[in-house]
């Protein structure tokens, strides 16, 4: 097993050396080119969302809450479809460079060095996630321990992401797609038709004692709101070859992301129904170490590691473009390089030192949604009639933003949920009455009308 990694491993970095020559300008490294095809498009859009942490985290609250588990991919691919018939094609024919640099055209400087500090500081933590996951696949396969593993998966989607950029990880992830999709339909078929649960065990429940209404409406918004208006979905929007393409892609991954919800969950709710015991593995990679037969059990392994790097390399050129280009204000291919270096290296720390995937995405989704995502739908879906006022702009998205943030921190659930809402419902408002003040003079010279 450990050479098919290796191989694997090879692979990946081929695909990025072949790439390279393709990265000799900022804006090549970050959308490669604006000419991508709708194949690329999609197979990137479904490999970055239905990462190994979503996979991982989802099979095991699958095991502990049921069908209700379905929601935390299903929001996504909701998301995405709302995305296709609303934004998709906006955002392209923008011909902005990153979600921060078209949050400038609609607001100015100020909104657009706001939003891209929020991306950089949310987007470290969800590389943390990544590695995390990808330090529980390689575990499985080497036995190296989890601090080793995780550090090993850092280095080597840090290598990875600097050699190819943009380019490679949409290549990659049309190859890395087709092995996860393969692999996860496989396994499901193996499981329900070679050791299927007892009969009536399987149950579909919307809701339970540990997943009610309110818990549902927060995947179906807040959840769904981080892959709504997303970076990473964003640059791959601003990398297709034109705004119609751009709309279908986004459709497609996400009646494609319907599907793997469904996959995705049955087979965490297989594992609940048969009760099986993950002993202190995860559940997901407990069925792939001791039921699953060895050539689909590898599979499976090389599919969920695969969904992790479709990610994980995704996120550090989404933190490092974003930091280079909108934070710092400069396009320097070199700099952006050093900053995938940095982000790697604080995501793998805290990565270290956590341990619920699932948790850890939704911290880092909560402030992130809660501000940004009501105020720039409102601005871009005006973008072409009316500017917002930059001033009530930035204030909308960063009293949504504090007020989701702060949620983490109490110690009910529910209150937690309630400030997430609160945060969205303040930057609904105040977004909506920057757009109705409008923008004065000086703020439309700003902001380049």
């Amino acid at each position: 097993m450990t050479i098919f990694l290796i191989l694997y491993g090879v692979t990946l970095l081929a695909i990025a050396l072949l790439s390279l020559k393709y990265n000799d300008s900022f804006e090549n490294f970050l959308v490669a080119g604006r000419k991508q095809p709708k194949f690329l498009i999609i197979a990137s859009m479904l490999a970055s969302t239905i990462g190994g942490g979503i996979t991982i985290g989802t099979v095991s609250k699958s095991v502990s809450m049921g069908f209700a588990a379905f929601w935390f991919v299903a929001a996504g691919a909701l998301a995405h479809l709302l995305q296709g018939a609303l934004l998709s094609r906006r955002v392209r024919e923008s011909e902005a460079l990153t979600l921060p640099d078209l949050a400038g055209k609609l607001g100015g400087r100020s909104v657009r060095k706001l939003v891209a500090l929020i991306i950089v500081f949310t987007w470290v933590g969800i590389a943390a996630g990544q590695f995390l996951a990808a330090s529980k696949v390689l575990g499985t396969i080497t036995g190296l321990d989890r601090s080793a593993a995780v550090v090993i998966a850092a280095a080597f989607l840090l290598v990875y992401t600097l050699i190819g950029g943009q380019k490679s990880v949409l290549r990659s992830d049309f190859f890395q797609f087709g092995v996860l999709a393969l692999a996860l339909l496989a396994s499901l078929a193996w499981l329900y038709l070679a050791k299927p649960p007892a009969h009536g065990t399987v149950n579909i429940e919307l809701f339970n004692a540990k997943f009610g209404p309110f818990d549902l409406i927060y995947y179906l918004v807040v959840v769904a709101g981080s892959y709504f208006i997303c970076p990473m979905m964003f640059g791959r929007i601003l990398s297709a070859e034109s705004p119609a393409a751009a709309r279908k892609s986004s459709f497609v991954s996400g009646f494609g992301m319907l599907l793997f919800a469904f996959a995705i969950t049955f087979i965490g709710l297989w594992a609940r129904a048969t009760g099986f015991d993950a002993g202190k593995l995860d559940p997901l990679n407990a069925i792939i170490k001791n039921v699953l037969p060895p050539f689909l059990g590898a599979a499976m392994l090389f599919g969920v590691l695969a969904a992790i790097l479709s990610t994980a390399d995704t996120v550090l050129l989404t933190a490092a473009g974003v930091l280079e280009n909108d934070v710092l204000e400069r396009r320097s291919l070199a700099w952006t390089r050093v900053w995938v270096a940095i982000v790697a290296v604080i995501g793998a720390f805290i990565a270290l030192y956590e341990s619920d995937i699932v948790d850890l995405l939704l911290k880092t989704y909560q402030g992130y949604t809660s501000g940004i995502v009501p105020a720039l739908f409102v601005a871009i879906m005006a973008m072409n009639r009316k500017k917002a006022n930059p001033a009530l702009l930035f204030a909308a998205i960063l009293a949504g933003y504090l007020l989701g943030f702060a949620g983490n921190y109490l110690k009910d659930p529910n209150w937690q949920k309630g400030m997430a809402f609160a945060g969205l419902a303040v930057s609904t408002i105040l977004s909506l009455l920057a757009l109705k003040v409008g923008a004065g003079r000086s703020a439309q010279l700003q902001t380049g009308a």
